[in-house]
């Protein structure tokens, strides 16, 4: 069996908290999670998961791939309604209890579905704009452009500040759109930008090649490399740049690359590049 993480050790508490009652529905284990994230600001605590808009509410992909581990090792059992193993109840013996406590006390705040629902779609309507059953439209996109980068995010939070800025198109710039983190490798990326409504282009012609970027280590290597990248790239892809330029009259696009600060990525060169204004988040 796997190490797990402090946030499956959360996942399984709160699932077996919840089947004492007969409610631990996978719906209601989300949306626990969500009150344990939003209300008793679990992730003071632990590095726990973060929420997005989709249809039923404030979703995590990252919980659903917990879970799904959980299932596969054997530690919760069920389909519709989980339950916690024998071998899951001994993978708790080491949780911290303070936050045991906080998961028993959320478990055991609501008596059903409709009333974990009616109360986390009431009090955080932003969540529900994919909503089957919206309680708040999302804003209509202004056109622009903005850059972002995923570094020190996750899928669901780099979700939820997109769909916050109202982004429809994700330009990617990597030249190599591969990612130690797996779910921004295109595909899987690609897939989750559609599932929230927001296509996704790869323009690798932008991109940087890997091996450019083997050996920096300094602020003057990173200007050298910039540098470069301006004499070359910069005036060899104008089309591109006035692409850029032409879809962000039209549409609310981000380019994306990795790095966190736009200084140290030349989607920040890119942007430099741009006649219009552009916003980084």
């Amino acid at each position: 069996m796997e190490r797990l993480t402090n946030r499956q050790k959360v996942f399984l508490c709160l699932a077996d908290e919840l089947s004492k009652d007969g409610k631990s529905s996978r719906f209601m284990i989300e949306k626990g999670l969500f009150l344990l994230r939003t209300e008793e600001c679990m992730d003071k605590f632990i590095k726990f998961y973060n929420f997005f808009p989709y249809r039923y509410g404030p979703f995590s992909n990252i919980s659903f791939l917990d879970m799904n581990r959980l299932l596969s090792q054997n530690l919760l059992e069920g389909d519709k309604k989980l339950a916690i193993t024998p071998l899951g109840k001994k993978a708790l013996n080491n949780l911290d209890p303070k936050i045991a406590n906080l998961v028993i006390k959320t478990a055991h705040r609501f008596g059903s579905e409709s009333q974990i629902k009616e109360y986390v779609y009431e009090k955080y309507p932003w969540y529900t704009i994919k909503s089957e059953t919206p309680k708040m439209e999302a804003k209509k996109a202004t056109p622009g452009i903005l850059t972002i980068g995923y570094e020190g995010r996750d899928i669901d939070e780099f979700l939820n500040t997109l769909l916050k800025e109202g982004v429809e198109v994700l330009i990617d710039v990597r030249y190599n759109p591969f990612s130690m983190k797996f779910s921004f490798t295109k595909n899987k990326l690609k897939s989750y930008l559609e599932n929230v409504g927001i296509e996704y282009v790869h323009m690798p012609e932008l991109g940087i090649r890997g091996e450019k970027r083997k050996s920096l280590s300094t602020g003057e290597d990173y200007s050298m490399l910039f540098n470069e990248y301006k004499n070359t790239t910069i005036r060899e892809r104008k089309q591109d740049i006035e692409k850029l330029e032409e879809l962000g009259k039209h549409k609310r696009i981000v380019l994306m690359c990795f790095e966190h600060s736009k200084d140290m990525c030349h989607r920040g060169i890119i942007s430099g590049a741009i006649a219009a204004e552009v916003t980084h988040v």
